[in-house]
């Protein structure tokens, strides 16, 4: 019988594993999780462990009691829904306070992902419809003038939008040549400070590892050859956090 005792604020995450079946893998909705638990870390709320899991062969004890990625676990607690994971984590672990009660800020996210998405995979055949959606998250930002979507603090709505943002920027790049356009002063500063946060820095999966997470869809359009060699998993992590020289600045 193991005696040892679990402290009762202890928590485990357990996210998507990288290209070798052990390493950090690029998941954007295992990141927010993990931004999460960092945060409330950081102000004594719980501890926390990362356990990647290769969901291709799962282990034998993970399989017992999940089937996808994240998943939460507290004690005998397992927590895999999104919606249900941020409520659980908020009800027990309540410093600090990542709620927030912003509909435009949460309007103008919505549709940036699926935009993104149907760009990378092809359903769409132009960057118009992301652009779009790119846009209309710079001019929110424009208009409210703070660090982060909802204030001056970081919320839930940020650890939800950033690592989708840090996907749409690496990815699009690697698959469609395509840049986030210089021309979207508020949108780049929010990335810049996002680049500036430790948490998010300590949580950011490589640029190689988002390029593998996204030639895994079928539906995604091969890498150029020219640039396999640049993502070559293999090769020392690359991370692009850094922002360009903007237009008119």
């Amino acid at each position: 019988m193991n005696d040892h005792k679990v402290p009762s604020n202890h928590v485990v995450l357990y996210v998507k594993a990288g290209w070798d079946g052990v390493s950090y893998g690029a998941c954007p909705f295992c990141q927010r999780f993990y931004m999460v638990l960092d945060l409330k870390a950081k102000a004594g709320s719980l501890t926390y462990d990362i356990i990647t899991v290769n969901m291709a062969r799962p282990l034998p004890e993970f399989k017992k009691f999940a089937s996808k990625l994240p998943v939460l676990k507290h004690g005998d607690e397992v927590v895999m829904d999104s919606d249900e994971i941020m409520q659980y984590i908020d009800d027990n672990f309540p410093v600090p306070d990542l709620r927030y009660d912003n509909a435009e800020a949460h309007s103008a996210c919505l549709d940036i992902f699926s935009k993104f998405s149907f760009y990378i995979k092809n359903v769409s055949h132009t960057a118009e419809y992301l652009n779009k959606e790119l846009i209309t998250i710079d001019r929110f930002l424009e208009r409210s003038g703070t660090k982060y979507l909802c204030g001056d603090h970081i919320t839930h709505l940020d650890c939800l939008m950033l690592p989708k943002l840090q996907h749409i920027r690496v990815a699009a790049k690697a698959f469609k040549d395509f840049d986030i356009p210089n021309y979207l002063p508020s949108l780049w500063r929010y990335l810049a400070t996002a680049y500036s946060n430790d948490t998010f820095r300590k949580t950011c999966p490589s640029d190689q590892e988002i390029v593998h997470h996204w030639s895994e869809k079928k539906e995604t359009t091969p890498l150029p050859e020219a640039k396999k060699k640049f993502y070559m998993l293999e090769s020392d992590p690359v991370f692009t956090l850094s922002i360009p020289q903007l237009n008119g600045q």
